[in-house]
């Protein structure tokens, strides 16, 4: 539980005429995590087998059906009967069709596009009863079309233009917040005209799309509105049709694709091998317990012509890391995804995360109302984010610890619920104390953790400089407090000399940054009193929710009302700022408090061959 499990790193050669045999069977072993081979001047990396090319544009075509259809990748029954052979066919099938109903809804949105423009500007000229052919310039006679914008008004407009000609037809109309106007003046008043129109705000609309139409705008408007509805239906008919088609299809695309991916990993798997123009070799690590399971079943595909080698990891060795938890235990690897693997030769700190993470989680939430109603949302998240489901169950687990904690503290929403052992509210230094009391406990593991990681790399005397020396600093500090205030009766020399001692091991061990890394220890500790602040805000603000909707119901009628109101969105409001709060702070707590005290990390995680297709 504290180690990963055992690993045996592997040495497979053979000639090239097993090689799929032996790519085969062990992407049905699922144990072998491979190390990708480096190029050198004794062998180059291998070519995958001649099957990937079709694989993989098959497998692309599959995948981009599967985005068409809105179809998302998830486990299913279906079995392809007929392997390739299947899906080829369907494939092909599925694409003539799909590809002339894709076609045909591109050209109908191209349609659509062009008769929207069209729309548009037949609805600027929809109140003029003027045939479109005559919006145009003649050889006597000139047509402004556009909008005034800023002071000018078509009353103004139509009294200048009068004074520069009696030839000429004045039209206006509202649009988009603005006046259009329609102007017909004889062509030789053409200049004076648009000098009178820029002088009043005018801005010119030239109509691109509507050359071609005769007749009134109003029943060219109808016609093309007429067009788009019946575009727009033919459009949903071929949507539903490629619905139809992709659920008719989901469950053989969800197999495929994952039957493609398997065996694209297979033939792609010589890509990370190293190769001669006459055999392979690959590298890699089995767990030590899968090792002669898998040697015999390898030697029996390869019918006695292959060469295996291997030997356990050792201590030094960059062995991928396989978690080693039990069942409870396991959802807590979350938090090692989220950090780092730890080192194949360090102790795993997922065990410990698993005993105090819902702890401390609790102290700050520490609320019986508020525990059960993260518990209920977490079930039903859990429920429909089935992939998240290690998540979910840390902090259901976290939610019934802060139910515990909401019975040691007395507080249902924020009201006294019952006779609490400690009162956030009112023993608030007393809760301070036991806090400091678990950092300093928390802390201290960690060191022992990191004495015991440091013993095992390193050796004993580089173990008790670098870690025995903070435990060492820590007794020295206490016994000088103690001694000062009087409390135990021993000289403050003792705790002097425990002092010196304890800056004397982690300068050996550390360095001058050991020196200078003094005062952290007990920040770190002082950290931990974030467990009793956490918990006293949210205990203040359900009490200030609790109090204001209480003043509201006490007035009776409408401001009950009110008061549920308040009562309802203040404690939503207060449990995601607690549940956001405590799992925040309880994550520090671990990576910076208690991680850095031991954890180094940065290995591989165990990833078998074949693992990534089920």
């Amino acid at each position: 539980m504290l180690s990963p499990h055992e690993m045996s790193s592997v040495l497979i050669a053979g000639p090239k005429s097993i090689q799929e045999n032996i790519i085969k069977e062990l992407h049905d072993l699922k144990v072998l995590h491979i190390v990708d081979y480096s190029k050198s001047e004794h062998a180059d990396i291998g070519t995958p087998l001649e099957s990937a090319s079709k694989l993989s544009e098959t497998l692309v075509r599959v995948r981009s059906f599967m985005s068409a259809f809105g179809i998302k990748k998830e486990s299913t029954e279906f079995e392809l009967k007929k392997g390739m052979l299947e899906i080829n066919s369907n494939v092909k099938k599925i694409g003539e069709e799909l590809n002339s109903d894709l076609e045909e809804i591109k050209n109908i949105e191209a349609s659509l596009s062009k008769n929207d423009s069209v729309r548009k500007e037949l609805g600027l000229l929809k109140g003029f009863d003027i045939n479109l052919e005559d919006f145009t310039d003649y050889a006597s006679l000139a047509c402004f079309t556009g909008f005034i914008k800023g002071k000018g008004s078509p009353a103004m407009i139509r009294t200048q233009i009068s004074k520069l000609t009696e030839n000429f037809m004045f039209l206006d109309s509202a649009a988009d917040n603005n006046t259009f106007i329609v102007l017909f003046i004889d062509a030789k008043n053409r200049d004076g005209a648009n000098l009178i129109l820029q002088k009043n705000g005018f801005s010119q609309v030239t109509f691109a799309n509507i050359g071609g139409l005769k007749g009134n705008a109003l029943s060219n408007l109808k016609k093309t509105e007429s067009e788009m509805e019946s575009l727009r239906k033919q459009k949903e008919k071929l949507q539903s049709k490629i619905s139809k088609l992709g659920h008719e299809y989901k469950y053989f695309l969800t197999a495929s694709e994952t039957f493609l991916s398997g065996q694209l990993e297979k033939a792609e798997a010589p890509l990370k091998f190293a190769s001669t123009s006459t055999s392979f070799l690959i590298k890699g690590w089995i767990p030590s317990a899968d090792l002669h399971n898998s040697i015999g079943r390898l030697n029996k595909a390869a019918r006695g012509k292959l060469f295996i080698e291997f030997e356990p990891a050792k201590k030094h060795s960059k062995a991928p890391v396989k978690l080693n938890h039990s069942k409870a235990v396991r959802p807590f690897e979350f938090f090692m995804d989220l950090y780092s693997m730890p080192g194949y030769s360090e102790i795993d700190p997922t065990f410990f995360v698993f005993l105090t993470f819902p702890i401390f989680f609790g102290i700050m939430l520490g609320d019986i109302g508020y525990g059960i109603a993260s518990l209920i949302l977490f079930f039903v998240l859990k429920k429909i984010m089935p992939k998240s489901k290690r998540f979910f169950n840390v902090l259901i687990l976290a939610s019934a610890v802060s139910v515990v904690f909401g019975f040691i503290f007395g507080e249902f929403f924020g009201f006294e619920f019952v006779h609490p052992l400690i009162s956030r509210e009112n023993e608030m230094f007393k809760l301070i104390y036991i806090v400091l009391g678990i950092g300093v406990i928390h802390v201290n593991i960690g060191l022992i953790v990191g004495f015991i990681n440091t013993y095992r790399n390193h050796g004993f005397m580089e173990a008790i400089y670098e870690k025995a020396g903070w435990i060492v600093l820590e007794i020295g500090a206490a016994m000088l407090a103690l001694s000062l205030m009087k409390t135990i009766s021993i000289s403050w020399w003792i705790g002097a000399v425990f002092l010196a001692a304890s800056v004397l091991m982690l300068f050996k061990g550390e360095g001058i940054r050991g020196i200078t890394e003094l005062p952290s220890i007990f920040i770190n500790i002082l950290s931990y009193a974030r467990l009793a602040a956490i918990g006293l805000s949210s205990v203040i603000l359900a009490v200030i929710i609790n109090e204001s909707a209480t003043k509201f119901m006490h007035k009776g009628s409408f401001f009950i009302l009110i008061g549920i109101l308040i009562l309802v969105i203040g404690h939503i409001i207060n449990l995601v700022l607690g549940l956001l709060g405590s799992f925040l702070h309880s994550l520090r707590l671990h990576y910076v408090e208690f991680f850095s005290k031991f954890f180094h990390g940065g290995a591989k995680k165990y990833q078998p061959f074949g693992l990534n297709d089920d």
